[in-house]
């Protein structure tokens, strides 16, 4: 029985190492991903193991697993015998992202609003409402609520999509949202003076409510290549994505 006792403890104490480890495998994955897709991770720049050990605070296999899975997310890229690097960004990166999402979400909206009951009605008048209310103070000081602004328009648009009933349809766009954050960034210290992004949305939040799917999808398409356009009018990214050098 003694013997017994002490396997199972055994087995306990491995299996909790070994969610520890995953746990902090997955913290680690969070704080990169935030820091790419924030900018304090540069695209294209060198994501060194034994540096970013030492200012993670956590060991280099656990760094290595952390940024393996970011390159399958896509942020991150792998070059044999050279370690890893930040995903580049480009304008042909952006205009591809653009295209997909246009495709993959438009259709989803539609879908949720066709679908969608009184709680999914509830639920994107509360973000947008939220979204509004910081919208202004967003325009005069990015520096400050962006990151809180970013937070609220990710809602309201999981929630103008989230009565749609294909799974894969809403992991899909949520890979692409993720990976057009980095650039959305990019235009939040470069407004265009013509573009009323709270109008965008306001627009988006009656035409949902009002069950027409058309008109949504319609204006959803140009609210999300307006960040393209934006992006081509101020010259903020190179044709191809280049690496750094070092």
């Amino acid at each position: 029985m003694e013997g017994n006792a002490q396997h199972v403890s055994r087995v306990g104490a491995a299996a909790s190492d070994g969610s520890a480890a995953r746990s902090l495998i997955e913290s680690t994955v969070h704080r990169l991903r935030r820091d790419i897709l924030e900018g304090h991770l540069a695209s294209g720049s060198r994501l060194a193991v034994a540096h970013l050990k030492d200012s993670y605070e956590v060991s280099g296999g656990t760094m290595r697993e952390a940024l393996s899975l970011l390159v399958s997310e896509g942020l991150a890229h792998a070059e044999a015998q050279r370690g890893f690097r930040v995903a580049p960004m480009s304008l042909a990166d952006m205009e591809d992202l653009t295209r997909t999402r246009v495709l993959i979400e438009c259709e989803t909206l539609r879908q949720s609003v066709r679908l969608g009951d009184d709680q999914w009605r509830s639920e994107v008048t509360t973000t947008f409402d939220r979204l509004s209310r910081i919208h202004s103070r967003t325009v005069k000081n990015p520096g400050v609520w962006f990151e809180q602004w970013e937070r609220c328009n990710r809602d309201f648009h999981e929630a103008l999509l989230s009565a749609c009933p294909s799974l894969w349809s809403r992991r899909f766009r949520a890979v692409l949202y993720l990976h057009m954050e980095r650039y959305r960034r990019l235009t939040a210290h470069h407004p265009s003076p013509e573009r009323d992004v709270n109008a965008e949305h306001q627009a988006l939040h009656d035409a949902a409510l009002a069950r027409d799917g058309a008109l949504c999808a319609s204006l959803l398409k140009s609210h999300i290549e307006a960040s393209l356009e934006a992006v081509r009018q101020h010259g903020l990214l190179p044709s191809v994505g280049l690496f750094l050098v070092g």
